[in-house]
């Protein structure tokens, strides 16, 4: 098999997978990295995320010990295509161009994962499942709200692109914030769309869920209101796993809260497709990416056996 124009090989796809994994034909997963980056307020470099992830995950073991599989051969494999070239577009340019990217591969069966820098990358992502699937319902994870009209002018901010979604008409679900302005709290009290699910209550052993993810998950899972549309910003983490972020905060999501979350999600309503965002490496620290690129895989693994359980 030869792979067709636009696609990677083994040395620059994700976990470095040969033929035939790697061919988008057999495989049952696509990559699609596009690297944008304008509005990023504190740190730059989240465009060099998605590159920095490929290359670390041809580190990752492919056997999950918890599922006691190799997930890539249950999915038939993981294509990965060239990297979207987004110079000299930005804002809703960018945002048209990361749609007409994704679009295509939308409803062809296969599962999408759109790597990207900043988070306003993730709305044309976003926008190109909702076309397809109108009863989506947006789960993000997230240390900030997003939902700021404009920040620092530009409604196409990174701090804006929860906004852009609600204003879409997508029931919004967010897990994680502990970093959002009075504008933000506004919005949330008034908007019946929007569901926010704050930091402090779900992992402070003194909150009302006591520290225990089983108590808060199935909440989480309940306020969805139809099949999900995951948007994984890496800062929805604890900075202790992921430094590298342009706007890191602390208090966030521990690795085995995050992956059971997924499977809840999985095995409920289903994940339709994902996007992560906002790493900024480091030059000469792997481990963020590194954790990145592992827990794309482990969340993979979690949403085909959630295929399973739907049949």
């Amino acid at each position: 098999m030869t792979l067709p124009d636009g696609w990677e090989g083994y040395e620059r796809n994700f976990l470095g997978l040969e033929e035939p994994w790697c061919h988008p034909d057999q495989a049952g997963i696509y990559v699609l990295p596009a690297p944008y980056e304008h509005t990023s307020s504190y740190m730059p470099g989240s465009d060099k995320g998605p590159s920095a992830i490929i290359e670390a995950s041809h580190q990752v073991e492919f056997y999950d010990e918890m599922l006691r599989c190799e997930p890539y051969r249950e999915w038939g494999g993981i294509a990965t295509t060239q990297s979207l070239n987004l110079a000299g577009s930005v804002d809703q340019a960018a945002v048209d161009a990361i749609e007409a990217f994704v679009r295509p591969h939308v409803g062809t069966g296969r599962f999408l994962v759109t790597l990207t820098g900043e988070h306003t990358g993730a709305l044309g992502a976003i926008r190109a499942h909702a076309k397809k699937y109108p009863h989506l319902c947006v789960l993000q994870i997230d240390a900030h709200g997003d939902l700021r009209n404009a920040y620092q002018g530009n409604p196409y901010s990174h701090a804006s692109v929860m906004a852009r979604v609600v204003d879409d008409g997508l029931p919004l679900v967010q897990v994680g914030v502990r970093s959002i302005c009075p504008e933000e709290i506004e919005r949330i009290k008034h908007t019946k769309s929007i569901t926010t699910f704050f930091a402090a209550p779900l992992l402070d052993p003194s909150g009302p869920y006591e520290g225990k993810a089983s108590r808060w998950i199935p909440d989480v899972v309940n306020a969805c209101t139809g099949p999900v549309y995951l948007t994984f910003d890496c800062d929805g983490l604890d900075a202790s796993l992921v430094p590298a972020l342009g706007t890191p905060e602390p208090g966030g999501l521990g690795w085995y809260d995050t992956l059971n979350l997924v499977a809840a999600l999985a095995n409920g309503p289903g994940i339709l497709g994902m996007d992560v965002s906002e790493i900024a490496p480091i030059e000469g620290f792997v481990a963020p990416q590194f954790c990145v690129a592992r827990l794309i895989y482990r969340m993979l693994g979690r949403i085909r056996a959630g295929r399973r359980v739907h049949g």
